[in-house]
């Protein structure tokens, strides 16, 4: 392969790579501006068909919850997100 075929081929990757890195910059920034949507982790069981040891197991592994006394508040969004549903 030539040097200027080479050279092509590596500015067309760049170019990929660089629009590949705005779209994930605009994805982390509306992560970051979803604000969180708080329920109890029974709800968010029932919402995502597992049980509600797993939710607040992830509440406190992956701090997707908050506590209120001494019941667990989980955000929707983050978990909407780690299941891979919208």
């Amino acid at each position: 392969m030539s040097t200027a075929r080479k050279l092509a081929l590596a500015t067309s990757m760049l170019a990929d790579l660089a629009a590949l890195l705005a779209e994930l910059q605009v994805a982390a920034e509306q992560e970051e501006t979803v604000s969180p949507d708080w329920v109890e982790t029974t709800i968010a069981a029932e919402r995502f068909g597992v049980p509600a040891d797993s939710i607040r197991s992830l509440c406190r592994r992956k701090h997707f919850g908050r506590r209120l006394g001494s019941r667990w508040q989980v955000d929707l969004n983050r978990l909407r997100r780690h299941f891979g549903k919208t």
